[in-house]
């Protein structure tokens, strides 16, 4: 059987969390997961190459099939949401040239899939992932915790 390798990101202009899962039958196992930081003093069309040539290296490494992204949810300031807008728009580019499969999943959908609770707080979903995949002393930016708990909501 050969497994399935879901991308999970948790888009963000500074930081963006990724994680690669395994899915052989309903076994789930991490390939990897991390966090992208781009420098905040660099313009944006900087920190969004940045991003996608590390998303880049992280692809040919792990070789995804498919992507999970988390959803832009509304948010109070407009300039944010834009460059939100644009960092989720190269992401998806990326997986489109790479011919990923893409889903995306608004945050309370995510909660609810790891942790049975949509108002479950970041804490909480690290924990969950945590023990879901069995990461021992799971020391990570939350960030990271939600792109795993995103990558998990995309195969299950």
């Amino acid at each position: 059987m050969v497994p399935t390798v879901m991308m999970g990101i948790d888009p963000g202009s500074h930081a963006t969390g990724f994680a690669f899962l395994s899915l052989t039958g309903n076994r789930a196992s991490v390939l990897g997961y991390g966090v992208i930081r781009a420098q905040k003093n660099k313009e944006l069309i900087f920190r969004i190459g940045h991003i996608v040539e590390e998303l880049e290296k992280l692809i040919a490494k792990y070789k995804p099939s498919a992507f999970c992204m988390e959803k832009a949810f509304f948010a109070k300031n407009a300039n944010s949401a834009l460059i939100l807008g644009h960092i989720r728009g190269a992401v998806m580019l990326l997986g489109f040239r790479h011919n990923l499969t893409f889903s995306e999943k608004d945050p309370r959908s995510v909660k609810l899939a790891v942790t049975g609770s949509g108002a479950a707080s970041k804490e909480q979903v690290a924990n969950m992932m945590s023990r879901l995949l069995g990461i021992q002393n799971m020391d990570c930016p939350l960030d990271a915790s939600d792109a795993l708990a995103i990558a998990w909501a995309g195969l299950f």
